[in-house]
């Protein structure tokens, strides 16, 4: 028997279950959804030589197989899944800001400027305004902030 047979047939299925370990360990480490699709894959082949004798050849191409499957599936249930959150502009720090008035910290001109807001200059977008003018926030597209003149 060579080296690669005698290493499958030695452990059995039990190689299977201490990949399967591995993948979920090696998840933790490097965090991505990614890798725990091949350990449980590795479980369910496992599992399966556990219960059955499956000769070493066909639990590869049962791995390759269920790996392939996984992912497939993983793919299109994750992208159908929108991410809810409580606080939906987490990410997309800009957003907080609209609705809210601030002061214009370098002059709106042709059509671009900057507002002061907390100790963090923002790129703003909208009607010139002058230097200490109050702006009202009204969108924002990726960190630039649309504005324009507070009424109030």
């Amino acid at each position: 028997m060579d080296n690669v047979s005698s290493l499958f047939v030695g452990l059995g299925a039990w190689n299977w279950l201490i990949l399967a370990v591995l993948f979920f360990v090696l998840e933790l480490v490097a965090p991505g959804i990614f890798l725990i699709w091949f350990g449980i894959a590795a479980g369910i082949v496992g599992a399966l030589a556990l219960l059955f004798d499956v000769a070493w050849q066909w639990q590869l191409v049962l791995f390759a197989v269920m790996s392939l499957a996984a992912v497939i599936t993983a793919r299109r249930y994750l992208r159908t899944q929108e991410a809810q959150s409580d606080r939906p502009p987490l990410h997309r720090r800009a957003l907080r800001y609209v609705g809210k008035t601030y002061v214009v910290a370098d002059a709106i001109e042709n059509g671009r400027g900057k507002v002061r807001i907390g100790d963090t200059l923002w790129r703003v977008e909208g009607p010139d305004a002058a230097e200490g003018a109050r702006v009202k926030v009204t969108g924002a597209d990726g960190n630039t902030l649309m504005v324009e003149p507070d009424k109030a």
